[in-house]
């Protein structure tokens, strides 16, 4: 008698990701270059047979005897499996309780399809640390990768929640997956791995330590020039998203984070929620023609454009406006809610910026102009031009920055130190002060000369005197005023 062979429940079909396709879909009706990933051993409906894989983003291309077929890898279930003869690793990718096997050389391939598909191991991979928001449906959480400790960062979301709210936030929620697989950008927010279980959603991401820009702003100092390099910065990660035609349209203040809090070119553009993908010969559902679609995407991308500038005036002004009303009243042609531009102390490269933008001189530049345009203007070589020197004669072999250094580093040659000792009487920098009323800490030199200096200089004084405390001629190596 033959014993009956029961699967195991799958997951996929109460998946709240699942969309009720079925698994294999139709031949892509656009030309996609596929990759080869090699020769695979496929179960399928009880039957197994060797095939040869070929990907292309979130799509399979599986070539077998009798032909070939497709799988769209966007969000289905993945789980390991092993072969039950062989014990050989596998995958077990299912959608809507389809599902098939392969066993074979996976790694490579799992390293390709991991930020599509949806896991259920959660917790065997990752540990929770410390949370670090919450909202009403959702909260984000610090966690640890178990394997090698990386820290990332892990948003967990209550299904129950989403669910029992209007179809919009489950529809945002699958939209900023779908846009978040599609960018690689240093300042873009880095999907790594989705999860899910019975109750929670779990979308592991890139941990930005820094927290948010606003904070920052307002916290430290920072030159006009490295504004500037902020400036070109975000418009670089902006124009990144326009030319892939992702409009993300809620730029604002809380959706910036920084990797490193004192590090302006780490700025990194988050939720995705409300962001769109729209193609210029897309078929749109609202039944646009050509001319309505280009309309569209140009307003659409005008918004983009105007919120970051919104953004990029309130660091020079350091006023924090409301961005969606400032916003709304550009869009509106009213130009009067920036007045205060003229009273701004600014570059005239960085005023002739902001007229561009917020007045009326640059209204009809302002409905066609491109990400890619603005980084061509001539603000942004003030992220890269030195500062013209008022003294005549600096030789230029000499790029030397006269800013308070350790006592302790590497001298110069005695031509060299007559050269900037006169540049340092004309500029008249001040002494460096060793009250104890100053609290500035210094920075010495950690070169070998340095160490060498404080060794033997410990070496004679404490031979000089041996009653001496070793600290005490250590803290007098350390003063700046030997």
């Amino acid at each position: 008698m033959k014993k009956t062979i029961t699967l195991q429940s799958d997951y996929s079909k109460s998946s709240f990701f699942n969309d009720g396709k079925e698994l294999f879909c139709n031949t892509p009706q656009f030309q996609t270059e596929f990759t080869l990933f090699g020769t695979f051993l496929m179960k399928s409906n009880n039957r197994q047979y060797t095939v040869t894989i070929f990907l292309h983003e979130f799509i399979m291309r599986i070539i077998e005897e009798k032909g070939e077929r497709h799988i769209n890898l966007e969000n289905v279930c993945v789980k390991k499996a092993l072969h039950p003869k062989t014990q050989q690793l596998g995958l077990r990718i299912s959608k809507n309780g389809q599902f098939v096997e392969f066993f074979g050389e996976i790694i490579e391939m799992w390293k390709q399809i991991k930020k599509f598909v949806i896991q259920t191991d959660f917790s065997l991979k990752y540990k929770l640390g410390q949370k670090l928001s919450e909202r009403f449906s959702s909260s984000v959480f610090k966690a640890f990768k178990i394997i090698n400790g990386q820290k990332v960062a892990v948003k967990i979301i209550d299904k129950s929640l989403v669910q029992r709210n209007n179809a919009s936030e489950r529809h945002q929620l699958i939209n900023e997956l779908t846009i978040l697989r599609q960018i690689n950008h240093n300042n873009l927010l880095k999907l790594h791995e989705t999860f899910e279980s019975d109750d929670k959603i779990f979308i592991v991401s890139d941990l930005l330590e820094g927290g948010h820009l606003k904070n920052s702003i307002f916290r430290f100092r920072y030159s006009e020039q490295e504004t500037v390099i902020l400036m070109q910065t975000l418009f670089k990660s902006l124009n990144y998203m326009h030319e892939r035609n992702i409009f993300h349209q809620d730029i604002r203040f809380d959706n910036i984070l920084l990797r490193d809090q004192q590090d302006l070119t780490s700025a990194c553009i988050i939720n995705f929620g409300k962001s769109e993908i729209i193609q210029q010969n897309m078929v749109s559902s609202k039944n646009l023609n050509f001319y309505d679609q280009t309309s569209l995407i140009q307003f659409i991308r005008k918004k983009d454009i105007l919120s970051l500038g919104i953004i990029i005036y309130s660091i020079f002004s350091k006023k924090l406006y409301q961005e969606t009303q400032i916003l709304d009243e550009l869009l509106m042609k009213n130009y009067e809610s920036m007045s205060d531009l003229e009273f701004l102390d600014l570059n005239p490269l960085l005023l002739q910026f902001f007229e561009i933008f917020f007045t009326l001189k640059g209204k009809t530049q302002m409905d066609s102009l491109k990400c890619s345009e603005i980084l061509n203007f001539d603000v942004f070589k003030l992220a890269t031009a030195r500062r013209a020197s008022k003294i005549q004669g600096i030789p230029q072999q000499f790029n030397h920055d006269f800013k308070r250094t350790s006592r302790f580093a590497p001298k110069c040659s005695i031509k060299e130190q007559q050269i900037i000792s006169n540049f340092q009487y004309i500029l008249k920098l001040p002494t460096i002060s060793d009250s104890s009323d100053s609290k500035i800490s210094q920075n010495h030199s950690q070169s070998p000369q340095t160490e060498n200096f404080i060794s033997s200089r410990l070496l004679s004084d404490e031979k000089a005197s041996s009653i001496k405390p070793r600290y005490s001629v250590l803290k007098k190596c350390l003063s700046p005023n030997i």
